[in-house]
Formats: C-alpha cells, sequence, structure tokens
C-alpha cells in the first residue's frame, strides 16, 4: 500500500501562529507598548502561508497549480502594501472569474466523481473548493483534512484499520468536512467549535456481529463544521 506522508507546512499550525502574532501585536500597540504598526498592511501572508503549504504537500496529494496562484496573488498584494508595486482587487476579479469560468467548463464537461485511493494515511485540504474522496485501505493509520472557505465528503465505508484506536484531525475555518464511516467503528468526538459546530450522528452496527474498532476525531471548527455518519 502506498502512504501519503505528512505535510511539511501544516496549514492550521500556521494560520494559529498569524492569528497569534497578529492578536499579540494588535494588543501591544493599542497599549502604547510599541510604535505604531499597520498590522493589517500584512494580511496577504495568509494567502502565502496557504499556497506554501500546498505546494511543500507530500507528492500524493501537492497541488501546484492552486498553490501557485494563492502564492502569487498573496506575493503581489504583499508588494502592494509595500508600495513596490501598484495591485489592487481591480486587477484580481478578472482573475477570479477566468479560474471561476474554467471550473464550469470542467464540472459541465467532465461531471465530478468520488476520487478513490488506497492510501493508508488521509491528507486532504479544501480551500475555496471541494470534492469527494473514497479511501479503502485496509490498514488505515490515520489522517487529517482541513477545509478553508471550502469542504468536501471523505467515504470511509470500505475502509478498515488493524489497530485499537485511530485518530483523524480536522480543521474547518469558514467551511465544512463531512464524514462517512463503517457501522462497527466507534466514532469519538474531541471538536471545538468556534461559531461553528460538530455533529457526530453515527448508529452501532445492530447486528453487533463484527468487532469495535475506535475511530477517534480530534479538530476544530471556526465559524465552520464537520459531521460524522454511517
Amino acid at each position: 500500500m502506498s502512504r501519503v506522508g505528512r505535510n511539511i507546512i501544516d496549514l492550521k499550525v500556521w494560520i494559529g501562529v498569524l492569528i497569534i502574532i497578529f492578536a499579540v501585536v494588535l494588543l501591544m500597540r493599542n497599549l502604547d507598548m510599541i510604535p505604531y504598526i499597520n498590522i493589517w498592511a500584512f494580511w496577504p501572508l495568509f494567502l502565502i502561508v496557504i499556497g506554501l503549504s500546498q505546494i511543500l504537500r507530500p507528492e500524493e496529494s501537492r497541488q501546484l497549480l492552486s498553490g501557485s496562484i494563492f502564492l502569487i496573488i498573496g506575493g503581489l498584494f504583499m508588494l502592494n502594501n509595500m508600495n513596490i508595486i501598484h495591485f489592487g482587487f481591480s486587477h484580481l476579479w478578472p482573475i477570479i472569474l477566468l479560474l471561476v469560468g474554467f471550473a464550469i467548463l470542467r464540472q459541465a464537461m467532465f461531471g465530478s466523481r468520488a476520487e478513490e485511493s488506497e492510501n493508508d494515511f488521509l491528507n486532504l485540504t479544501f480551500i475555496l473548493g471541494g470534492g469527494d474522496h473514497k479511501f479503502n485501505s485496509k490498514t488505515l493509520r490515520g489522517g487529517k483534512v482541513s477545509a478553508v472557505m471550502g469542504g468536501g465528503k471523505i467515504d470511509l465505508t470500505d475502509a478498515d484499520f488493524t489497530e485499537e484506536e485511530i485518530f483523524f484531525d480536522v480543521f474547518a475555518f469558514w467551511g465544512g468536512v463531512e464524514l462517512i464511516v463503517p457501522q462497527n467503528w466507534q466514532v469519538n468526538m474531541r471538536a471545538m467549535p468556534i461559531l461553528g459546530g460538530a455533529e457526530n450522528k453515527t448508529n452501532p452496527d445492530p447486528n453487533g456481529t463484527a468487532p469495535v474498532k475506535r475511530f477517534t476525531i480530534r479538530g476544530t471548527a471556526i465559524m465552520g463544521g464537520m459531521e460524522i455518519k454511517n
């Protein structure tokens, strides 16, 4: 079985670090502890981090096109805020409309279907979009998924694992994640919703014939949500 490696840049970690830095600088500025700094001029760093997180992902899940777009747009806005070049939202909208048009054409011509994979470690990121994914590995080792202003459905109905318990990390920021698991998996939710929601809608196996497997969800939903069901 192939295995997807872990991210070199963990998106949720870096978003958390940037938010903390912004908050600390803003607090110190308001308390006159440091000179005035326009911290909002550094907001393109979020786009740059998102781009890097997609480009530096393991080869199996690398997203060079979307990562490059975020990195280039973030860099252009950063250069604009530093008064090096002139780049504004008026230049950005045509690019967004062009990408939306291509996405609509692709959907109309090829449709959408669940992508199947035998990877034993799930490593997915949904940013400004989504998709359906189906995993059928019988030696699942856990996984992580991040949804930022996007979302997707992950079908684990045909998957299994040999360990007593595996962990799945979910991060949803203005996005949502839906997980479908077998009935013999005992789902434990350790989620922290912040202006969001986390629902466990799973039901136990009515026949009780299959051995129970512990599947633990660890996650954070910020103005987003996650749902687990059979």
